[in-house]
């Protein structure tokens, strides 16, 4: 239940990150119209990422139609009277009937009347849909080698973003700046029903029904308690496209917006372009935010509920809006009661094994905060109040200075990495610098951040701790329970039927646009590379002082079903000399900290760290490798771990969905149901976890990749001079094969309380092909990776069954003499399962064919491919993949040669000499009582399967 906690956010005019002499520089200005821009250019990287902001989210929804930010969001992919249009004049009269239809429909309570009104807009929906040019804006951006393009609704903002090659500012810019002038929300009902779905999806999630729940109460009468994003399902039943365009027009002026692009560009040439494009937008009135008071608590003020499958304690504290000056303070505290190394107060619960489960994170939003906290005690036991006092006394000892100097110094140095870290990437750049817009924080909070948290005394942490964690607090107890989930029916209407390839009257000016001058950035294999004997792949970190090292045994799940709990026990137990508290403190001193973790092919190692503690750091690990030191109270850790992720897994439909798929891919051979159960695990004894690690690290290490400051000299003596870290040459990775079935077969587990139907499809391909790997690619292109893939816009732009709809081929890793495979996925309201499925079988079985999208095909691929070389961070494990995948050079570069004589012939090719008509097999999660299972039996033959059938507890 942890968040992604969002260390700092802020701006500046111009200024260097980290004050270390980077080179990282942003700038930032306000166009005439009163938007801000922000731009910090970096020239090591290969592409930009490009984002708007908007002051506004669920929080300005109005309260008798929430969701509208977020339903706006999904509108504006929709275009413009020019853009996704072929005759807008035509095509208005249709949407302005729907309009009005909405009104009337918002009006009316009495179902007959509702469902009359509902058949009306279908038909108008039907006419206008017929002057609209589906997905034209995701056609576009992907045709300018655009990756990640996306959009997200927050509490308290909205923002549009992606990244795309440098070359292509120009017509990013143009086209970003276009959607928000005069947008038109075509294809309003279908898209409601896609709403629809992401909400029922949200009420499959047990995270998010808990933090719905808690927020009731800890924001008081805030909308950010009173109201969720995604808006209640009356409001989505009965919306309104007039109120959609108020809200537009109240917070989508250029004054409450912002432009962020962080990348490789120039900002004196970028500059001019901004102007022409976003300064066109027109300034309108400065929004009014109407002003809350804050909830407080007197006391403890106690909630009981039943929303976990599990007996769950949940504690919140009211905390500060983003910009208060006790922030950083209360971030020092937040990792102090939990954090990544395990070394918080309350993280020594688990360690100690008192409770299953116990985190918690701080929320800092515009106009409020809060922290949450929760703990799971043994299933078997565990009173809920005695844990809750357990964490007080935390929060007590906090204040009271019941910790040391090096603790504090740990804590701060924990800030100082992960702030390091966030800043080399991107988008987590871009997203700073968007939310330092919206938090209007000043840009020397960035600067000075971690000074500040490094000055911070004992005595300002022990002030804070006492003035926000006391006996004023929020606590909400839930026993066993599974609360009711709203099912929406299955809507009547028919579905969107026109098909075309026209492009819009923007869509012409906009291939008619310039693109700046750009070289293509591949991977050199032998230039950027640096392996010593064969495995240590070393990387200079020209960046900051943090190392990261990983490393990985060619030994998974296919091999041992151990190993998973080899890594968790590793993950929390000692060794002959620390307990496993004090073992974590230690790598927190340090500034470092570990991860063990295991899949099919590989275990691997993982340690971070800072660079001038690299010696000590990697002894440290060494120490727990060698002297790893379980007891009878790890091996319960692990059995009661094991209950307890049964008990939740049960009443998870979206785990329950991939169980069954990994069940279908592997069947017996799932690492679900090829693994030790809760009985063995109790049965254990502590010395057998020893020789099974004894056993892993016999044989050495396949790879070893080192990413930070130290020479390849150090790094080659740190590893070719100790045995542990020898060279494994006797262990190959193990690739899972699925085995392809005589014929077509669905698997189906039956969960009545699942509200959405989680479905995979697998169809089994044939091995690499180096020679054809860019017909692959502009399958993947055309058929699944997009919102204008064949894939989505069948299931979901068309026919509104599913929310998320779609998938990719596949080659495996360092398996190229292994088939390649085609994995789909949709997930769907359960009585649209069998309409999902049927149209999914029927792309298999015949692709559409649209020749006109080549070109756009060509260009995106060509774009995008001269623009993915991976950050530093990563270049060595995608090298390493590369090499041992069987190319002798960049796949990107191999495709980036290939795209001007690819044909449409080449994806059919592809599509019928690999996936067509061969046997498939389907995997259904969801609540069988609401579709016909009868009916799925022309699709393959059926298997019906309980739980225990596909995993073992």
């Amino acid at each position: 239940m942890y968040r992604l906690i969002l260390l700092l956010m802020v701006t500046s005019s111009s200024f260097s990150l980290f004050g270390q002499g980077t080179g990282l520089t942003i700038s930032t200005y306000e166009l005439p119209n009163g938007m801000k821009v922000y731009l910090n250019p970096d020239e090591t990287a290969s592409n930009v990422y490009g984002a708007v902001w908007v002051n506004a989210g669920g929080k300005n929804d109005p309260s008798d139609a929430t969701g509208i930010a977020h339903y706006l969001e999904h509108m504006l992919f929709k275009g413009t009277e020019t853009l996704g249009t072929q005759n807008y004049q035509k095509e208005k009269i249709h949407l302005d009937s729907i309009k009005l239809l909405y009104d009337k429909l918002a009006e009316t309570d009495e179902k007959e009347t509702q469902e009359l009104l509902q058949r009306k807009i279908n038909e108008q929906e039907l006419k206008a849909a017929e002057y609209a040019i589906p997905n034209e804006f995701d056609k576009l951006i992907k045709s300018i080698g655009s990756t990640g393009v996306n959009a997200s609704t927050g509490e308290d903002f909205t923002n549009y973003y992606n990244y795309f090659p440098p070359a292509q500012l120009p017509k990013w810019l143009d086209i970003y700046a276009h959607r928000f002038q005069k947008p038109v929300f075509r294809l309003f009902q279908s898209e409601l029903e896609a709403v629809y779905e992401e909400k029922n999806r949200a009420g499959d999630n047990l995270e998010r029904r808990v933090t719905e729940k808690f927020n009731e109460y800890i924001y008081g009468e805030h909308p950010y308690s009173a109201q969720t994003v995604l808006g209640s399902i009356e409001h989505l039943k009965n919306p309104s496209l007039n109120k959609m365009y108020q809200f537009y027009q109240t917070y989508y002026v250029p004054n409450n917006m912002a432009l962020v692009l962080s990348g490789n560009f120039d900002p004196e040439l970028v500059k001019p372009l901004i102007s022409k494009s976003f300064g066109q937008l027109e300034r309108g009135e400065d929004p009014v935010f109407p002003s809350y008071k804050p909830n407080e608590f007197n006391g403890r003020k106690l909630v009981k509920a039943r929303i976990t499958p599990i007996k769950a304690g949940f504690m919140g504290y009211k905390l500060v809006p983003q910009a208060h000056p006790d922030r950083a303070a209360l971030e020092v505290i937040g990792n102090m009661i939990s954090n990544e190394n395990q070394t918080g107060f309350i993280d020594k619960m688990t360690l100690d094994n008192d409770v299953i489960y116990a985190g918690s994170y701080q929320d800092f939003m515009e106009e409020d905060g809060s922290t949450f906290i929760f703990y799971v005690p043994k299933i078997f036991g565990g009173s809920l109040k005695k844990y809750e006092e357990k964490i007080k006394s935390s929060f007590e000892e906090i204040a009271n200075g019941n910790f040391t100097a090096d603790y504090l110094q740990s804590i701060k140095n924990g800030v100082y990495r992960n702030f390091n870290l966030s800043l080399e990437n991107l988008g987590s750049r871009g997203r700073y610098l968007g939310l330092s817009f919206i938090y209007g924080v000043d840009h020397e909070a960035l600067l000075s951040f971690p000074d500040k948290v490094q000055s911070l005394t004992k005595e300002e942490v022990q002030r804070v701790a006492k003035t926000y964690y006391g006996e004023n607090y929020f606590t909400m107890q839930s026993r066993t329970g599974f609360p009711k989930k709203a099912k929406l029916k299955k809507p009547s209407y028919k579905p969107i039927e026109s098909r075309t390839e026209a492009s819009s009257a923007y869509a012409t000016q906009f291939d008619k646009l310039p693109e700046l001058k750009s070289e293509p950035n591949f991977i050199d294999l032998e230039e950027d590379l640096t392996i010593i004997d064969d495995y240590i792949y070393y990387t200079k970190n020209p960046l900051n002082d943090i190392f990261t090292l990983r490393l990985e045994i060619a030994r998974g799940t296919a091999k041992d079903s151990w190993y998973p709990l080899i890594a968790s026990a590793l993950d929390n137990a000692g060794t002959n000399e620390y307990t496993a508290l004090e073992l974590k403190k230690a790598f927190a001193t340090l500034g470092a900290t570990y991860n063990f973790s295991v899949d099919y092919t590989s275990f691997t190692i993982s340690l971070t760290g800072l660079d001038k503690e690299f010696d000590e750091t990697l002894a440290l690990l060494e120490h727990l490798l060698t002297q790893f030191k379980p007891t009878d109270k790890t091996i319960d850790f692990l059995h009661s771990q094991r209950t307890t992720d049964n008990e939740i897994n049960k009443n998870n439909p979206s785990m329950g969905g991939r169980m069954l798929y990994l069940y279908g891919l592997f069947g017996d051979q799932s690492s679900y149901k090829n693994r030790l159960s809760a009985k063995e695990i109790k049965q254990l004894k502590a010395n057998e976890l020893n020789n099974k690690l004894s056993e892993l690290l016999s044989n050495g290490f396949n790879s070893i990749h080192y990413v930070g400051q130290l020479t390849r000299q150090d790094i080659a003596s740190s590893f070719t001079e100790n045995a542990l870290y020898k060279r494994n040459r006797v262990d190959n990775y193990s690739y899972m094969e699925f085995k392809e079935p005589k014929e077509s077969t669905i698997y189906l587990v039956n969960d009545k309380k699942s509200i959405q139907s989680y479905v995979y499809y697998i169809v089994n391909g044939e091995p690499l092909d180096k020679s054809t790997y860019h017909q692959k690619e502009a399958f993947n292109a055309y058929y699944t990776n997009s919102l204008s893939g064949i894939v989505f816009q069948e299931v979901r732009e068309f026919r509104s069954l599913a929310y998320s709809a779609g998938g990719e081929y596949f080659y495996p890793a360092y398996a190229p003499e292994k088939d390649g495979r085609l994995v789909l996925f949709t997930g769907s309201q359960a009585d649209k399962t069998v309409d999902a499925v049927e149209v999914i079988v029927g792309l298999l079985k015949e692709m559409p064919v649209y020749e006109s999208r080549m070109p756009t095909i060509k260009d995106g691929l060509f774009l995008k491919t001269g623009s993915s070389k991976p950050t530093f961070r990563n270049l060595s494990t995608t090298g390493e993949a590369i090499l041992k995948t069987g190319f002798e050079q960049d796949p990107n570069k191999l495709i980036y040669g290939k795209c001007d004589e690819l044909t449409f012939d080449d994806i059919q090719t592809f599509f019928d000499e690999t996936i067509k008509n061969k046997p498939m097999v389907i995997t259904i999660y969801g609540d069988a009582s609401r579709f016909d299972k009868d009916k799925l039996r022309q699709f393959g033959k059926p298997v019906e399967l309980d739980m225990e059938d596909i995993a073992v507890e």
